[in-house]
């Protein structure tokens, strides 16, 4: 596996730092967290969840660069498994995305920014919730506000993933090709989800023993991927007190979950993009979507607005089932 990224990465230098099909230059810059007295708490007070974390980075950033260069279901399999290995090897640091990925991190440079950008909001609440930190409510709202601040955050406002989110010519593409890393995928939503409501069930001792049956029910997940799921797991079925308290961070994580299944369903269709430029041009119609800065009282994609739950009492199927009644949250 190590090999192959390594020889896809040569290859990406190769392009002399243009955009594949374009043969223009992009500024790339990089963010960093926020600064605040709850850094780090995930990694040095609940370190299990930390490596579990670290598996989910790697997990998309693989599947993209593996769809970019195949589509034979016996690749995709390795691909899988290659993710999981990783994860079961509990990494105890995070890898870098655009390693792991780097044609896909340079043909949609403005996509993955996007990404860290908003898994360093991730990380930041998850470190904020399992800090000491007194006045929680208040540092989310400095967390939060600086997130928006930027260009390439997603929007808060919940937008509309059963229906015109779902509803692009490639739109279910991955799920129904490839429904074991799909939902594998959806698994990793899942875990992510239950954490934020775990988190607010006690300190981050309480926390630790709260999430040893979730982590359990997450591994029963990987090993047995729920291809019964047609639909993602949503934050208001898995953590409804936390959406409750923090819609908008819940919103912006359903959003996030929703654009990486629509760039995946888009590198699932070399039919209709069969080349890097219009993977791209693709992938940055569907990003200008998401984007906090195109909505507002001018509100670009006012269509795209999914009402309280994103569409999500459309579904075509019955919702993914939650963790067993022990586990410290509700079931879907």
């Amino acid at each position: 596996m190590m090999k192959r990224i390594l020889t896809t990465a040569i290859g990406v230098l190769l392009l002399a730092g243009c955009h594949p099909g374009e043969g223009q230059w992009v500024e790339r810059d990089k963010r960093w967290p926020p600064p605040g007295p709850w850094r780090w708490a995930v990694r040095d007070r609940l370190p299990e969840l930390n490596t579990e974390f670290n598996g989910i980075d790697f997990g998309h950033a693989h599947l993209a660069e593996t769809l970019i260069r195949t589509q034979d279901p016996d690749e995709i399999e390795q691909a899988r498994q290659e993710v999981l290995a990783f994860i079961w090897s509990a990494p105890p640091v995070s890898p870098d995305e655009e390693q792991v990925g780097p044609t896909f991190a340079r043909m949609a440079w403005e996509v993955q920014k996007t990404f860290d950008w908003t898994h360093i909001l991730h990380r930041s609440l998850y470190d904020l919730f399992g800090s000491d930190v007194a006045d929680k409510e208040a540092a989310y709202r400095r967390i939060l506000e600086n997130y928006l601040s930027k260009p390439e955050a997603i929007t808060p406002h919940m937008l509309d993933h059963a229906g015109k989110l779902w509803s692009f010519p490639e739109s279910k593409t991955f799920r129904d090709k490839f429904p074991q890393f799909n939902t594998q995928i959806w698994a990793y939503h899942w875990l992510q989800a239950a954490a934020s409501d775990v988190q607010l069930m006690g300190d981050a001792t309480k926390q630790r023993e709260l999430f040893k049956p979730v982590i359990e029910h997450y591994h029963a997940y990987l090993r047995k991927p729920p291809v019964e799921w047609k639909m993602m797991p949503m934050f208001h079925e898995v953590a409804p007190e936390f959406t409750k308290r923090f819609p908008q961070a819940a919103a912006i994580f359903d959003n996030l979950h929703m654009l990486h299944d629509n760039v995946d369903d888009v590198l699932c269709r070399p039919d209709l993009y069969p080349n890097l430029k219009d993977k791209r041009q693709a992938i940055l119609k569907i990003h200008a979507i998401y984007l906090h800065r195109n909505h507002g009282p001018d509100d670009t994609y006012a269509e795209y607005h999914g009402g309280e739950h994103g569409g999500h009492d459309k579904k075509e199927a019955p919702a993914p089932q939650g963790a067993p009644k022990e586990n410290p949250h509700h079931e879907h």
